[in-house]
This record gives structure tokens, sequence and C-alpha cells, in this order.
């Protein structure tokens, strides 16, 4: 099933619950979904060498967060991607408010909707394990030129996660995360080269704790009300059940970057 396809099933069912969907449902502002938040956004653009002029391509921008910085941090033309119609009005929003020139677009991340080699760097910030991997990865590929830079951060499974786990996240989240040497196998199949992996995975529980701390007490009251009021008790109950999976330490943090010869 493509992204595309994914979000109209979403939308017809208006998402299920899971921890990733209530927090976009906009019930408590939270702008950078992932963990690290911008310094580690800062951290894969020096990695893929982001700098002034550079054509970035953001798949799954979300609200936009990591756009607008480097468009205004690094001085790059991005381009943002994202499935979600709602967070790329967000994303806009935010960026004409700061002044930003940057183009958003709602589009499929396994099928891109831009020629080969129209990009100096193709980023995804914590998304891709949500999809098919391997069009995702061949996808951004594809759009950056020769010499370009694909990166990524994501969830990894450390060696030895119990298949129990794993399979929990599938259910619960709908994500698949690869290991270390499956993400690196990944960028590689996707023809890319000079692969590097850095596990970040400190950053996973540090950005759970600033979240938590960030909602508040009255936020996560709000969180829970409007996951109850949603889904029920069965889908409030899988909401602690994801948040259990997300914190276990079988679960780590990664960093990853490859080149297109």
């Amino acid at each position: 099933m493509s992204t595309m396809q994914r979000r109209d099933v979403s939308a017809m069912a208006e998402k299920r619950a899971s921890l990733e969907n209530l927090v976009e449902s906009g019930v408590v502002a939270l702008e950078s979904l992932h963990p690290g938040g911008l310094t580690l956004t800062a951290e894969l653009a020096d990695a893929c060498g982001v700098n002034a002029g550079s054509r970035v391509l953001d798949v799954a921008c979300g609200t936009g967060e990591s756009a607008c910085f480097l468009a205004a941090e690094y001085s790059a033309r991005v381009t943002g991607l994202d499935q979600s119609e709602a967070l790329l009005e967000r994303a806009h929003a935010k960026a004409t408010a700061r002044g930003l020139d940057i183009t958003f677009q709602c589009g499929d991340a396994e099928a891109l909707p831009f020629p080969d080699g129209v990009f100096d760097v193709a980023i995804s910030e914590c998304t891709l394990c949500l999809l098919n991997k391997e069009a995702a990865l061949a996808e951004m590929a594809r759009v950056v030129r020769p010499g370009g830079c694909v990166g990524m951060h994501d969830l990894f499974w450390q060696t030895g996660a119990p298949d129990s786990l794993r399979q929990q996240l599938q259910r619960y989240e709908d994500e698949a995360p690869e290991t270390l040497d499956g993400w690196q196998a990944l960028f590689t199949a996707a023809g890319l080269v000079d692969v590097k992996v850095q596990d970040r995975s400190a950053l996973k529980d540090r950005w759970m704790a600033d979240t938590r701390r960030q909602v508040g007490l009255m936020g996560q009251l709000r969180l829970g009300a409007y996951a109850l009021r949603r889904w029920g008790p069965g889908g409030l109950w899988r909401i602690f059940a994801s948040q259990r999976v997300f914190s276990d330490p079988s679960l780590g943090y990664a960093l990853i970057t490859g080149i297109r010869p």
C-alpha cells in the first residue's frame, strides 16, 4: 500500500489509536516531533553538507519546524513534502509568519513528485520506519544529484531485541525499524555510498522526558482525555502500551547518511 493510499485509509477511520496520531492531533502544541529536536536537525544538516543555497528536500516535513530552521539558519532553499494536508497547512502558516520562502507540497514519499537529481540533499526525520523503506530511500536517492547526500535519523532495534517487542511496535504504531546493520544495508541497496551510521540512542529517552515536561501535567491530562474520547478505553490502553515500547532500551535511535555516486 502506498503512502497516499494509507492516507486515504486513515482519513476514513480518522486515524486509529496510536502515540504518533495522538501527538499529531494538535490537542497539545508540539512542533518538533522527533528525538533530539532541532539540535539533531542541525547535526543531520551538517553531516549532509547543507549550506547557503543548498537545495534541500525534507521528506515527511510535518509541521515544517525543521524546514523553517534550515531556511532560517542555513539559508537553504527548502522544499517540504508531507502526506498530511493538515500538517502542511500548519507548516505553510509558520513559514509565512516567519517570512521564509519555503515550498510545501502534498505528496507520496514512496513516489516523489520530482525529477531526477534536482536536490543537493534529501532528508527524512523519524519517518522512514513507517513507510516502505526500500521505496522511500530509492526515491530520495533518485532526486538528489550525483555527489548529493541522503540523510535520516530514525529508530533502530538493538541486536537481540525480543520479537514480541517488534510485533508490539508494528501492531500499535505500524512502525518497522531496522537494526543498525539493516539500515546500512538499505542505504547501500538504494545505491548510496560512503554510508555512515551514528548511534544517538541517548537522545530518545531524553526527548521523551523533555516532551513530558514541555507538555506538562495539564497537557498530559488533555491528551489522555482526547484519546479516551476519540478511541475509548481500548485506544487509551494502546497509547500507554505504545509508550512502554518506545521507552524500552531495545529500541535505539540513529543518524545515517549516504552519498549518491
